[in-house]
């Protein structure tokens, strides 16, 4: 899809709106080493707009609570409404999502902003926020959050 140039006739379709969504419910003693949506599950659902491209930031708080493991957090995107849709985006800490310190105990924010292109324009697509933790294999540790929160909006 070609980028939208100056002087062109824009519709209501090219931007659709931006979304976000927020949870501050804390999860405590994480120590799943797989992607985990956590409850409640934090995502937003989107239409794509006539670009194809959007962008994203996945993000929260969250801190090492002992030891010396520590948290990820990544996008996951779906085409449809909702996680039961076709998988485009799986999570990825290096590409599309943020690891936090295993040296801090104390809760800090941190987030990814990234481009997600190649969207079909005018499809609905279901975004939401995973977690895991990175084990170092030195203990059993966990981490905690207190803070999920995802958006997107369209870019042109």
């Amino acid at each position: 899809m070609p980028d939208i140039l100056v002087g062109a006739k824009i519709k209501a379709a090219d931007n659709p709106a931006s979304v976000w969504a927020q949870d501050t419910t804390e999860i405590s003693n994480i120590s799943s080493t797989s992607w985990i949506a956590g409850s409640p599950e934090v995502g937003v659902t989107f239409v794509a707009p006539t670009s194809g491209k959007v962008l994203m930031f996945v993000g929260g708080s969250a801190r090492a609570n002992t030891g010396d493991d520590r948290i990820q957090m990544s996008a996951n995107v779906f085409l449809g409404s909702n996680s039961s849709g076709t998988q485009i985006l799986s999570p990825s800490v290096g590409f599309t999502g943020c690891g936090f310190s295993a040296a801090s105990t104390s809760y800090y924010y941190q987030n990814r902003l990234f481009h997600l292109t190649g969207l079909t324009p005018g499809s609905t697509y279901y975004a939401r926020v995973m977690y895991s933790v990175v084990n170092t294999g030195t203990a059993n540790n966990a981490g905690d959050i207190s803070c999920r929160e995802i958006g997107v909006s369209p870019i042109s």
